[in-house]
């Protein structure tokens, strides 16, 4: 039977695990949470340089995360390249994830709209690869809490990124590895970093992608997926 301080510790405690889980449910992930180790990502895509990036990464041992949309800059639907893209990269056990249908702000949907953007990403991946992603960038990196809380209650987690090689700006790589060894040595280096690219530019591909493999091996960190980052499934 519980006292009455009892029962106050108990209400105050009930509190504080109600808040933190309302917090975790409307934060989106930043950081790889296994310490030494990085995340390369890669947004926008599948597109006509993903599949020689998906070669080349599997030549030096590097797993990434893709982030795809069905409808940017190629049709998932229609396009022979961006599925044989979609295909290499999974069965090199690389992990799709989503981002979106078509790289709509979710902020700004609702009902069957927002659904949509979720749902018809799935039903392809589903049809060319057989599974659903588990995890979800928005677009723009866009989000607020009830956003979130929907994501989170369709099974995803919500993730944004701690590195933004900012390749979509200038184009210049000396500039977009500077970004990388700001944020590098700004951050706890006892936490993991997930790096923001976008498969959609050739120079990220075939250039950025050499240096930020380097760069991350010279600072004595491994290579993970985001799934592995967060320590659960990438697929539902």
């Amino acid at each position: 039977m519980f006292t009455g301080l009892n029962k106050l510790t108990f209400l105050l405690g009930s509190v504080a695990i109600f808040a933190s889980s309302l917090v975790s449910a409307q934060s989106m992930i930043k950081n790889c949470a296994k310490a030494g180790h990085v995340a390369l990502t890669y947004d926008d895509g599948p597109n006509i340089y993903t599949e020689s990036l998906v070669n080349y990464l599997d030549s030096v041992g590097v797993k990434a995360t893709f982030f795809i949309n069905g409808d940017n800059f190629l049709q998932l639907n229609d396009s022979v390249e961006a599925q044989q893209a979609l295909k290499a990269a999974h069965s090199s056990q690389h992990q799709i994830a989503s981002h979106t249908w078509s790289h709509i702000d979710l902020n700004t949907l609702s009902g069957n709209a927002f659904d949509s953007e979720i749902v018809k990403l799935e039903q392809i991946t589903q049809s060319l690869i057989g599974v659903k992603p588990a995890y979800i960038r928005p677009p723009y990196g866009n989000a607020n809490s009830e956003t979130i809380r929907k994501l989170n209650s369709k099974g995803y987690e919500v993730i944004e990124w701690s590195t933004d090689t900012k390749d979509f700006e200038s184009h210049d790589i000396s500039q977009e590895m500077d970004n990388v060894r700001k944020s590098f040595s700004r951050s706890d280096l006892d936490n993991g970093f997930i790096i923001l690219s976008h498969d959609v530019y050739e120079q990220t591909t075939d250039e950025l992608t050499k240096e930020l493999v380097a760069y991350v091996k010279e600072q004595g960190f491994k290579f993970c997926t985001v799934a592995e980052c967060v320590g659960k499934p990438a697929y539902k």
